[in-house]
């Protein structure tokens, strides 16, 4: 299970279906899962100021049960980076990208931890 949460001043009206399709299919393929083990959720309207400045900026953060480690994480940064400077129109200088690996007991999906 893999969780990409996207925290942008971009108003939602401008976030398409297609960059959470997109997304998804990116993350699956460096990650190396199915697409059902994918949660994006990207939120909105956001106030983010970066370098004193409200110019379109995200802050990107990937939980992920395994698949998330310094070699691996270059792959996920790179699709990344180029979907969201293509889909929202973001600088590549106003996106800040976070990896944390989630051991499988500290994460839960159908009433059950991953490691159940």
């Amino acid at each position: 299970m893999s969780i990409l949460r996207l925290d942008t001043n971009v108003s939602h009206l401008d976030i398409d279906d297609e960059f959470l399709v997109q997304t998804t299919e990116a993350l699956a393929k460096t990650l190396q899962k199915p697409k059902s083990d994918i949660l994006v959720f990207v939120n909105g309207d956001q106030p983010v100021l970066i370098a004193g400045s409200e110019e379109p900026a995200i802050m990107v953060s990937l939980l992920s049960v395994g698949g998330v480690n310094e070699i691996d994480n270059k792959l996920h940064s790179a699709a990344l980076f180029s979907l969201i400077t293509k889909y929202l129109k973001i600088n590549e200088n106003r996106i800040t990208i976070s990896f944390s690996p989630i051991e499988t007991h500290a994460m839960g999906r159908n009433g059950k931890t991953i490691i159940q």
